[in-house]
């Protein structure tokens, strides 16, 4: 019986990620709106080339002034100011202020010159016209937002590899930045092999298996920002195989073969992927617990990245995010992809020497972590799962009480 070589689970994404590299070729960058940019990788590093606030502003409604003539003033015994003049929203307030003069300032105004604290209105009173009460003693920067507070002019922003998020885009956007260079997202193919499998469009017969996989990993890409290109399901034929993923190397960057990966007879994906990329079979066989024997190859001349995914639906899901997925973020150098929240193990789990291992787990509103069992190729358990966590090859198991962190799908 011919074993599977493995290797470590950094190590097939480093194979993958050296020929990606050597190729030259690289992930393609374009220039997009920050709005059609949501959820995409930053390929630059943003510096503002401006100071937010850009002056200096009140942060609430009522009187700029100068502090020290405020000195004093209590409910009791106000200090009375003589009201030299009003700025205006959105507006250069060009008033200079002197010694026992204030300013009626609303909310993000700007403040006059020589002024260096705002006295809110309730603790004002307007006396006549052009004098006001003033009856709490304020200290330098009271209520003043100062030039640059938020964002110093010319520094660093955002780094390289950042995913924009809604706030992002609002950050940008506040800084006069509306145009960002990003990485272009992967496109990809997914294929399916199996003479038990039908799917949506064939019609069902006893003792065949409805296909799980291809709308699984489908979903999986629409939610990491995947664009799908095709979808196919295939026969355990290495003619048609091959055939199906030359096509679909034409025009995907990433073509996922869904079962087919172990060392059965029928198992023909590592012959295909061997004879069709440039690179050959670059790795089968992972050291991980479910999804061993997992497929990579890589074609210089499509620059096409292509991964044979084991049957099982677990291993296909969790192996897809942390092979596609994370070849990914390795070659946009992203940042802090992962959901993760930390609980509580609520009972003990032993490991498997020698493999680093994946375990669907369910949080409760505790935060304590149970590991869900089933058999091996059954769907329910990941549809019941919150998560999974994963014990490394020298991880002798987890006890009861540990902290742990669970990774979301």
């Amino acid at each position: 019986m011919e074993l599977l070589k493995v290797d470590s689970l950094d190590e097939a994404k480093l194979k993958l990620y050296n020929e990606y590299i050597a190729s030259g070729k690289g992930l393609e960058i374009e220039e997009k709106h920050v709005l059609d940019a949501l959820d995409y990788i930053l390929a630059e590093k943003i510096v503002s080339s401006v100071a937010v606030p850009e002056f200096d502003r009140s942060v609430v409604d009522g009187y700029a002034v100068i502090a020290s003539d405020t000195q004093g003033a209590n409910d009791s015994i106000p200090t009375f100011l003589k009201v030299v003049g009003e700025s205006k929203m959105g507006e250069v307030c060009g008033i200079e202020l002197k010694s026992g003069e204030c300013v009626y300032v609303p909310t993000g105004s700007m403040i006059p010159k020589n002024s260096n604290a705002c006295v809110m209105v309730e603790h004002t009173e307007s006396i006549t016209d052009d004098k006001v009460a003033i009856y709490e003693a304020v200290a330098d920067g009271k209520s003043v937002v100062k030039k640059g507070d938020d964002i110093k002019e010319g520094s660093e922003i955002f780094t390289e590899g950042r995913k924009l998020s809604a706030a992002d885009v609002g950050f940008l956007s506040s800084i006069g930045i509306y145009k960002v260079k990003v990485y272009k997202k992967w496109s990809i193919t997914i294929i399916s092999t199996g003479d038990e499998l039908v799917d949506e469009k064939s019609e069902y017969k006893f003792g065949k298996i409805r296909d799980i996989n291809t709308n699984l990993l489908s979903a999986l890409s629409i939610k990491y920002g995947f664009k799908i290109i095709n979808k196919y399901l295939v026969k355990d034929n290495a003619d048609i195989l091959e055939k199906t993923l030359q096509e679909s190397m034409s025009n995907s960057d990433v073509v996922v073969i869904s079962g087919g990966s172990s060392k059965g007879k029928k198992d023909a994906s590592s012959l295909v992927i061997d004879k069709v990329t440039s690179s050959g079979v670059l790795t089968h066989g992972i050291a991980v617990k479910p999804g061993k024997p997992t497929i990579t190859g890589y074609d210089k001349n499509t620059n096409t990245v292509v991964v044979g995914l084991p049957g099982h639906p677990v291993a296909s899901a969790v192996l897809f995010k942390l092979i596609v997925c994370g070849l990914y973020d390795m070659i946009t150098n992203s940042q802090n992809r992962d959901l993760v929240c930390e609980g509580i193990m609520s009972e003990n789990m032993p490991a498997s020497p020698g493999r680093m291992t994946f375990q669907l787990v369910k949080i409760d509103k505790d935060f304590n972590v149970t590991p869900i069992f089933g058999r091996s190729g059954l769907i329910r358990t990941l549809s019941e799962a919150d998560g999974y966590i994963i014990l490394e090859t020298d991880q002798e198991g987890i006890r009861k009480g540990d902290k742990i962190k669970v990774y979301y799908l």
